[in-house]
């Protein structure tokens, strides 16, 4: 346990899958088979995303920005679609060259990597109809979703993990 410095003891925070160095550079601890599964879901997105705002499993990664006036948010739309499909498309590459090597990488890559992360995680939620009063603990394992759910709860997991890396946590 560490002292805070105000005088409470505080317990330290077991290692997780993404770390932060003294130097600043970030590694990303992580089994030969969860990289792989990663590119194959990250490989899912990318074809997911060619198709553009219009697939339903996008709801989520292309909000809709005017409820009220469809023509203002179809505006919206035809100028900020491109604009996010682009940026994640960087992220995507970005994120396969992180995952295709055990080498420390850079903020803006651990950044890059939250982003595709919480993207995976916004279209499985998606698929899934998540809503805040789903009780993840309560997914039984013969659900035909269990699975996915299991994959759900690994993303937010790792999200998590390379947020507070990237925070300083």
């Amino acid at each position: 346990m560490g002292n805070d410095g105000t005088g409470i003891m505080r317990r330290r925070r077991e290692e997780g899958p993404v770390h932060r160095s003294v130097d600043g550079t970030f590694s990303i601890n992580l089994e030969d088979h969860e990289r792989h599964a990663l590119l194959n879901f990250v490989d899912q997105l990318q074809a997911l995303l060619a198709d553009g705002p219009k697939n339903e499993d996008l709801t989520r990664l292309f909000p809709v920005a005017y409820n009220a006036n469809p023509d203002l948010n179809a505006e919206y739309q035809k100028y900020m679609a491109d604009e996010l499909a682009q940026s994640r498309a960087a992220s995507i590459e970005t994120v396969r060259t992180v995952l295709s090597s055990d080498s420390p990488i850079s903020e803006q890559q651990a950044m890059a990597f939250a982003s595709v992360l919480n993207s995976l995680r916004l279209v499985l939620g998606s698929v899934l109809d998540v809503s805040e009063s789903d009780d993840f603990d309560q997914i039984e394992e013969d659900d035909p979703q269990f699975d996915q759910w299991q994959l759900y709860g690994y993303l937010g997991w790792l999200l998590e993990w390379t947020v507070s890396a990237i925070s300083g946590e």
